[in-house]
């Protein structure tokens, strides 16, 4: 969570909880574990609050982003999650059944974003997405706009995609797969129209993804473990790209503390490798998040 800003990945992104069997409806996020705040410290600095939720009973009412306080606002149909908003900001949610089918994102009044979603039996498999050009640059929705559907929140990805969507004629399209192991989103591939490919591989701890089933657009963090897609806490990932095909990012991540199966610190390792002809350079990011439960 570096700073909010960074939250959508590259877009990509976090928006509420899904549920991926045939008991548990899409956008109903239930957790045996109910996070109340989480904090982060730099590369062995100072612990800095970044986020505070809010909860009625078992319901997630809203997250509160603490550096610039701004307020996402969860909104039901009766346990099923509606919209997003915050400010003149909302994040439709739109279903069939009980499965997510499209989300619209609106910023006064207008259309600048939409995403719709398929289904390989219980599990998303995948999303088309068509955004307005520009409007993301100042949107408060966009820190949690894809948390629980793409796993690609990593902070350094942001930049790249504020530069992929600014390249494309007119809007800004992009397509994602995802590869499941079990319960766990193991590979995603991503085609836009500026005809670049992403693609992240992941692998996962035993320890339980307190994010799970959270349907949150991404980005709630910078976070790679913070999406809602997998059941369990991811332990490395993989990240390389055809944009810029001379870096490739790996992440690592360790487990100081946790509350039975539940991470209670994180400590995530980033490394950067940037190779141009005989020369490579590798930056190191080392940041720790700490979970409060109720």
């Amino acid at each position: 969570m570096k700073t909010i800003r960074t939250l959508f990945i590259a877009f990509t992104a976090c928006m509420v909880a899904f549920a991926f069997n045939s008991c548990q409806k899409d956008g109903v996020y239930k957790p045996k574990k109910k996070i109340s705040k989480i904090y982060t410290s730099e590369d062995g600095g100072d612990r800095i609050l970044q986020e505070t939720w809010n909860w009625d009973g078992k319901v997630l009412t809203s997250i509160t982003l603490n550096d610039d306080d701004v307020t996402i606002n969860f909104n039901y149909d009766k346990k099923q999650l509606s919209s997003l908003s915050a400010g003149d900001e909302e994040i439709i949610y739109s279903y069939d059944g009980k499965l997510l089918k499209s989300i619209t994102w609106m910023s006064d009044n207008e259309e600048v974003a939409s995403y719709t979603f398929k289904h390989d039996g219980k599990f998303i498999s995948g999303v088309d997405a068509v955004i307005d050009n520009g409007f993301m640059k100042n949107s408060r929705l966009l820190d949690v706009a894809f948390r629980g559907i793409d796993p690609t929140i990593a902070e350094t990805q942001v930049t790249q995609f504020k530069a992929c969507q600014a390249e494309a004629k007119g809007l800004y399209k992009y397509s994602d797969v995802y590869e499941y192991d079990h319960n766990n989103v193991i590979g995603l591939k991503r085609h836009d129209n500026n005809n670049n490919d992403f693609t992240y591989t992941f692998t996962y701890s035993k320890n339980l993804n307190p994010f799970y089933h959270l349907l949150a657009p991404e980005g709630l963090g910078d976070d790679v473990t913070g999406y809602g897609l997998s059941k369990n806490a991811v332990q490395s990932y993989h990240f390389e790209d055809t944009y810029i095909s001379s870096r490739v990012i790996d992440m690592e991540i360790t487990f100081p503390k946790l509350d039975g199966k539940y991470p209670v610190e994180e400590t995530r390792t980033e490394k950067t490798t940037h190779t141009v002809g005989n020369l490579t350079n590798i930056y190191t990011n080392v940041t720790t998040y700490y979970y409060e439960y109720e």
